[in-house]
């Protein structure tokens, strides 16, 4: 996981071929100007997600893995938390290829905060439990930047 403010997202060219993408998008453009729904950067390598949603609380929730693609989160409006567990084990309904996604359950292992112009990305692989609430906010407009990892990118 990397979480750093999105003014430093240019200290991270090269870390992959869709994170650079997504650095050269943003310097032209503002996250925050995007409309509701899906936006292509580099078609379904790289895309971002605008979305509003209600925060929750950790009770209930699982952590959400992809195998493909990392996510890069931030909140436009409002504020959230995140978390990445310590150890992760799979939901015994398995993972969905097409869908690149999988649930599952383990203690926590790092809390983070999103808003203020922070994000998080979670690689690929990476178990994370996001758009959980802090007490302070209860709804986030959030952008959710869907990045193909390096093994995948030239295969579509």
């Amino acid at each position: 996981m990397i979480y750093d403010n999105f003014s430093n997202l240019s200290a991270y060219k090269g870390f992959s071929k869709g994170l650079d993408k997504v650095i050269e998008w943003a310097e032209t453009h503002k996250v925050e100007e995007l409309p509701l729904g899906r936006t292509e950067i580099d078609g379904s390598r790289v895309f971002v997600n605008v979305m509003e949603a209600d925060t929750r609380p950790e009770a209930g929730a699982h952590y959400e893995v992809h195998h493909k693609y990392m996510d890069l989160q931030m909140d436009i409006e409002g504020c959230e938390d995140f978390e990445v567990p310590s150890s992760y084990s799979q939901d015994e309904k398995g993972f969905d290829d097409a869908a690149d996604i999988g649930f599952g359950d383990g203690p926590v292992g790092d809390l983070g905060h999103l808003g203020g112009g922070k994000f998080a990305l979670f690689l690929a692989g990476e178990p994370h439990m996001p758009t959980l609430s802090n007490g302070t906010c209860t709804h986030v407009k959030k952008a959710v930047f869907k990045i193909l990892s390096n093994e995948y990118y030239d295969e579509v």
